[in-house]
């Protein structure tokens, strides 16, 4: 909606009340698919505010199953999916949200080794929210592939009283904090590179990060859902034309004495000297 119209009342539309937001563009979100890696803590929070939403179709992809300890935060699931696989218990708990007529599609598979699936959806989706914690060369990988199909990109995490919220524009010429500081072996990095990223089948060749387990930090719904709807909010509020950061980082215990961390989205030299060329 513009700033000078406000659309006639439609008492029977789900989204009627977003739809007078100032510069909300309800029409182009509803066009959006969207690619969710993972569907945990983070995969939850952003596919239910997705589907309040009304984006057109989202696409599950998880190889994981539910756990009782991961009911506390991941808040699609029920003590009744304890065993179930979670993209078949995040699509029926997010049937509830769904107020539209959005699409769900749904993978249960690994989406380190079934990477040509991965690059194949990324293809058919408008934005990819990687929420899988497999470590910082798949992230990487991840954001490569957004560069290369240049399409948004945004990523969550969260942990104790922090959350973390990453985002690409997918633009040509920008880059993102986790691909410009990378700490690793340059020559799987370069074997990254967006110019290969869609040409492999499996990522196999890639080391996951140690995962410290989630008792030794502790986590909760406060973050994660917060990670999840900030996630989704970067992205929103870029499509509907506002500026927004690449990398935030926020204490939820200390955040009012403006204890926030946010950093613009870095240049991506190399694209840069492409472009002069």
């Amino acid at each position: 909606m513009s700033n000078n119209t406000l659309p006639p009342e439609d008492i029977n539309d789900p989204f009627d009340r977003q739809k007078c937001i100032p510069d909300f563009d309800h029409d182009l979100i509803s066009q959006q698919t969207c690619l969710i890696l993972g569907t945990g803590g983070l995969g939850c929070s952003v596919a239910f505010t997705l589907a309040r939403l009304g984006v057109k179709k989202m696409i599950f992809v998880d190889f994981d199953t539910v756990d009782a300890t991961n009911l506390n935060r991941q808040i699609l699931f029920s003590l009744a999916n304890v065993g179930d696989k979670k993209v078949e218990a995040a699509a029926e708990g997010i049937k509830f949200h769904n107020i539209g007529d959005t699409e769900i599609e749904t993978y249960h598979m690994d989406a380190q080794l079934n990477w040509a699936k991965v690059v194949e959806l990324a293809k058919e989706s408008d934005v990819i929210f990687n929420n899988i914690d497999i470590g910082a060369y798949y992230d990487y990988a991840c954001l490569a592939l957004a560069k290369s199909l240049h399409i948004p990109y945004g990523a969550g995490s969260s942990y104790a009283r922090t959350w973390i919220v990453e985002f690409f524009t997918g633009k040509y010429g920008e880059s993102s904090f986790s691909y410009m500081n990378r700490d690793g072996n340059q020559e799987i990095f370069d074997k990254l590179h967006p110019s290969l990223i869609q040409d492999y089948d499996s990522l196999d060749f890639i080391e996951r990060d140690p995962t410290p387990p989630t008792r030794s930090i502790g986590s909760n719904v406060l973050v994660c859902s917060t990670a999840g709807l900030m996630t989704v909010n970067a992205w929103v509020q870029y499509l509907c034309g506002f500026p927004t950061p690449n990398y935030t980082l926020v204490d939820v215990a200390s955040y009012w004495r403006n204890d926030i961390v946010a950093w613009e989205a870095p240049e991506d030299p190399e694209e840069k000297v492409e472009e002069q060329e």
